[in-house]
């Protein structure tokens, strides 16, 4: 049977030596000392608490569709070409008879290769997008948030779109109307995209109609310290 010795604090310091005193006398209070600064640090920084909303972003105005209906059979300005308001952009073929489409506003006329030759399901075969006008967006909001947005309405929100391309792209926008209290719960609210990001959205989604993406709101700025016993 195996005897199990103790090796006392006596026989330890004469294997391995005694330890330096500061270190006996400094070394608890150290580690105290550690706990107490991230305590406080703890209890002092604060961080943000947000919650994404998922909001519509569209065109404030509608784009001309130049659909099968139409019988086009040719267009008059190549994809992407600017063209002036009563400009004429396509050419029509009813029943024989020749007929000039012009653009109703100043926009771009944006159509894919073989619109016309090609066998498409979708019944668009092009479109000319305006060249003013800004972006809006609208989203749905539960009572428990909508006070919050609401008293934000002065500041820029952030907003990101769902379909990146390739990016973080981050756009900004502001709280325009919330309406009342529906049966559901829910408030209906619409925005405006700022200029700068409505630059970007056409630079990035040249033919945009509608775009799905993420509002963010900002709950309340919160300690990691109430967030751990929270």
């Amino acid at each position: 049977m195996d005897k199990t010795e103790h090796i006392y604090s006596a026989e330890i310091k004469e294997i391995v030596g005694e330890p330096p005193k500061w270190l006996l006398k400094s070394g608890g209070g150290s580690l105290l000392l550690l706990l107490l600064l991230l305590l406080a640090l703890s209890a002092f920084t604060h961080y943000p608490d947000k919650k994404a909303i998922a909001i519509n972003i569209y065109r404030e105005q509608n784009p001309l569709i130049l659909s099968k209906s139409l019988n086009v059979c040719r267009f008059l300005k190549t994809s992407g070409a600017q063209a002036k308001k009563g400009e004429a952009i396509a050419l029509a073929d009813r029943d024989g008879i020749k007929q000039i489409i012009t653009a109703p506003f100043t926009g771009k006329l944006f159509y894919a290769d073989g619109a016309l030759t090609e066998t498409h399901k979708k019944d668009t075969l092009a479109m000319l997008v305006p060249s003013k006008g800004g972006f809006k967006f609208k989203g749905q909001i539960s009572s428990e948030y909508a006070r919050l947005l609401n008293d934000s309405k002065n500041t820029a929100f952030k907003i990101t779109p769902n379909n990146l391309l390739g990016d973080d792209l981050e756009l900004y926008g502001k709280l325009t109307t919330l309406g009342p209290l529906k049966t559901n719960n829910m408030f209906d609210f619409t925005g405006t995209i700022e200029p700068a990001s409505g630059n970007i959205l056409d630079q990035k989604y040249v033919a945009v109609l509608n775009l799905d993406a993420r509002l963010t709101l900002v709950l309340e700025n919160k300690t990691i310290l109430s967030r751990i016993l929270n």
